[in-house]
């Protein structure tokens, strides 16, 4: 996918889908995720196994972007988002809100995903 914020948008639906195998394979395979305090994540594998465990655990998943921009060269985008969820096991609702900066490759996948977030609800 050449266009990164297209990008962004495709990996949102995919995570509101519940389809960890298309939010990962929009990622280099050594790329880096980052959402402190977690540890940071290394390699599509180990974000295809969180984006699948996510999955089997949450509904009621929506992730909007509220505004990205990209830079010229179309390897960098800034992004502010709203992510929202139900948890399966205790009905617990989670809402937060983030910006995130994300690094792309030449072959237009994500390289590197740093995001930091604020819980709403």
């Amino acid at each position: 996918m050449s266009n990164p914020v297209e990008t962004l948008r495709v990996f949102g639906s995919a995570i509101t889908r519940g389809e960890p195998t298309v939010a990962a394979d929009l990622f280099a395979p050594d790329a880096t995720y980052e959402e402190p305090p977690a540890p940071i994540l290394r390699g599509r594998h180990a974000l295809l196994a969180f984006f699948a465990d996510f999955a089997t655990r949450h509904r009621d998943v929506s992730f909007t972007l509220s505004r990205a921009f990209s830079d010229t060269s179309d390897t960098h985008v800034a992004a502010e988002w709203r992510f929202a969820y139900t948890r399966t096991e205790d009905d617990a609702q989670r809402a937060y809100e983030g910006i995130s900066i994300l690094k792309f490759n030449a072959d237009g996948l994500i390289a590197s995903w740093r995001g930091f977030s604020a819980l709403l609800r």
